[in-house]
């Protein structure tokens, strides 16, 4: 029986090269989709993922903000109604696809599409406080972290992306490195660690992983695995600018690089099911959640194992 797949584009990906992707496709791939329609704006997906409960797959052709919005428009599916998610890369960072091993090549990330062979993968549900100072709930299916990060990818998304991969990022995380003031913040988890299931630590970064890879390429949680029903919770305690300055080029080192940082004593690495974080209400700490900025501290994160099939190689 032939597969119904509802492509959705943005055109506006990778610095508008989700367009040429989309003409390439639209010349080469027409048959293999039911339907395909494009965004034209922020969340966009969302409502467009929401409409295909009667699909039996969802591609998208974008980078790690369109994949969250897909995410969540999935999530607001019955499970049993839930499509499988494919993926055609073509954003900024392209971090997820690392993790599970989706290649940036537009023929070759088809071809995995067209094979169909899926995993159940891990989502988290995160809650938080909006620009508004609404409580929000959110999906994600990589990574987001809080303190400098949230920062630097506020200054990303508003003036790096015209460039792809990791120069912008690292530009701007040299920036904030000498402009952001540490933190201080509470954390109550459920970790068979009893030393972190309630600790305060004053913090310049903190990412609560399910996959591997953020900032175009950086290995901020290199033993992660997204089938495995928890969270890897990276804690970066109270660095100066030199120590961070110091640490980035550790990030491109995988799990070599990750044991290196953990001997700095300023490295708390741990795993759990759910997270609460606290913070001064004067400090309302930014989030940054697979590219994008939507909100502030206070946050919980929780684990939803096995939520969503994704077409894998």
């Amino acid at each position: 029986m032939k597969r119904e797949i509802k492509l959705i584009i943005n055109p506006n990906s990778g610095g508008g090269r989700g367009k040429k992707v989309a003409n390439y496709i639209g010349e080469k791939y027409s048959d293999l989709f039911s339907e395909i329609v494009f965004t034209n704006g922020p969340e966009e997906a969302i409502e467009l993922a929401e409409e295909s409960e009667n699909f039996d797959t969802i591609c998208f052709v974008g980078g790690d903000g369109t994949l969250n919005e897909v995410v969540n428009g999935v999530m607001k599916i019955p499970e049993e109604k839930r499509p499988k998610i494919g993926i055609i890369p073509v954003g900024t960072g392209n971090d997820f696809i690392k993790t599970i091993g989706i290649p940036k090549d537009i023929d070759k990330a088809i071809d995995i599409i067209l094979n169909g062979k899926t995993k159940k993968l891990d989502v988290v549900l995160c809650t938080f406080k909006n620009f508004e100072g609404k409580e929000v709930k959110r999906h994600y299916i990589n990574i987001t972290e809080f303190g400098m990060g949230g920062e630097v990818a506020n200054l990303v998304n508003k003036y790096g992306k015209i460039f792809r991969g990791t120069i912008p990022f690292l530009i701007f995380a040299i920036i904030c490195n000498f402009t952001y003031k540490n933190k201080k913040v509470r954390i109550k988890t459920d970790s068979e660690q009893e030393e972190f299931r309630d600790f305060s630590a004053k913090i310049r970064v903190v990412a609560v992983a399910n996959g591997r890879f953020y900032g175009g390429g950086m290995q901020i949680a290199p033993f992660a695995d997204v089938e495995d029903g928890l969270l890897d919770i990276v804690v970066v305690k109270d660095m100066n600018s030199i120590e961070t300055l110091k640490s980035i080029p550790l990030l491109y080192q995988g799990e070599k690089g990750f044991e290196k940082a953990k001997k700095t004593k300023k490295v708390l690495y741990f795993r759990a099911r759910t997270v609460e974080v606290e913070a001064d209400e004067k400090d309302k700490i930014m989030i940054e959640m697979e590219g994008e900025v939507p909100g502030h501290t206070p946050k919980k994160f929780e684990i939803i194992p096995k939520g969503i099939d994704f077409i894998v190689p």
